[in-house]
């Protein structure tokens, strides 16, 4: 079967023709969807600041703008646009958004309630909107902060991670072990690098926080313990007594040893400091992975003994071990007299890479 030219070109002038009008379509359409949003929250921005009003001369939220937020902002679209208009009153009028968002309480609870019958993306929306606008708890514990723990079953990394937002700002230490005890006993992944930012912006008692979740040390995988000890590392220096034994424990998981050894960076503790250099030398295991970080944590602890092990691990066979021992020399202000056998020696490694990290040094980049 053959075809013209002729039919060839009005075939592919035809399809232009179409995918001009669909794109002309999609524009004029996402404009006034636009539209919408922005009259959306215009509407949201008078009836918030009617209720503010009322607030700041003595009076109480309307019992008929309570009905319409438990009514309307079942719509996710409309959520979004409260949310809009509410960020605005937030920003603006803090001290009566603190006392709005105390009176809508329940509201938010009954809200919570029909999210969490919906799919993963808008419970993780519902999450965020708590993370972004926190009911007033006071920081007690709250039959909201259960609903939520009960979005991360089943759920995606992202109604995860909003939910741990929600909860870090609503300030409840037993509801953030609750959490994490559920990833555990879940087998959720969650990087433990997330989990310790969330942790680190609790809006609560921190300290309490941390007494809380260290009690699981032996009850929770490696992985979420290295999450709170970096969380611990963030906000307290009163574990050193507590984590020193970790990095002398050759049976205990490798990653939480690295992890307590960054603690002693963060919190120099004299008593530390031969465990470190035990650990550059190779007495604390033979894992090149403790004297990678060991070289790094002990440009906090000055003395010739330290100059000294780091000067030895410059001829280190491994190539990140030499390098954080030449950034340690450098950081603790090795004089010229102490780094003159290593230039005058014979590994050409060593004296390349402390030269290097001086020149870093010269260009501020160490």
């Amino acid at each position: 079967m053959r075809i013209d030219a002729d039919t060839i070109i009005y075939a592919y002038l035809f399809i232009c023709a179409a995918l001009m009008v669909f794109n002309l379509f999609y524009i004029f359409r996402a404009k006034a969807r636009k539209e919408k949003q922005r009259s959306r929250v215009d509407g949201w921005r008078r009836e918030i600041a009617a209720q503010f009003a009322a607030l700041e001369t003595g009076g109480a939220v309307a019992e008929e703008h309570k009905k319409r937020l438990a009514r309307r902002l079942r719509d996710t679209n409309a959520l979004v646009s409260y949310c809009g208009a509410l960020e605005e009153a937030q920003a603006a009028r803090p001290q009566t958004y603190a006392r709005y968002m105390k009176s809508i309480h329940a509201q938010m609870l009954d809200l919570a309630v029909e999210y969490g019958k919906r799919q993963s993306m808008e419970r993780a929306y519902f999450a965020d909107v708590i993370a972004r606008f926190p009911p007033y708890t006071d920081g007690k514990h709250h039959p909201l902060m259960e609903i939520l723990t009960a979005y991360m079953e089943n759920s995606t990394i992202y109604c995860r991670e909003n939910v741990l937002r929600a909860l870090s700002s609503l300030g409840n230490a037993q509801a953030m072990e609750t959490a994490l005890q559920l990833l555990n006993d879940g087998g959720y992944f969650h990087h433990h690098k997330l989990l310790a930012d969330r942790l680190t912006d609790f809006t609560g008692d921190r300290e309490a926080l941390a007494a809380r979740l260290w009690r699981h040390k032996n009850a929770w995988s490696g992985e979420m313990m290295v999450a709170v000890v970096e969380f611990i590392t963030n906000c307290s220096e009163n574990y050193c007594e507590t984590f020193l034994p970790l990095l002398r424990d050759e049976q205990e998981d490798l990653e939480l040893r690295l992890c307590a050894m960054r603690y002693f960076r963060r919190h120099p503790y004299p008593p530390a400091h031969p465990v470190l250099l035990d650990c550059l030398n190779g007495a604390t295991g033979a894992n090149v992975d403790l004297a990678i970080v060991s070289a790094a944590v002990l440009d906090r602890y000055p003395g010739k003994d330290t100059v000294a092990a780091l000067k030895r691990a410059l001829c280190h066979r491994n190539w990140y071990v030499r390098y954080n021992a030449a950034s340690s020399l450098v950081r603790l202000g090795a004089s010229q007299a102490e780094l003159q056998d290593v230039f005058e020696g014979n590994d050409a490694f060593a004296r390349d890479i402390l030269q290097y990290m001086l020149e870093e040094k010269e260009m501020g980049r160490v």
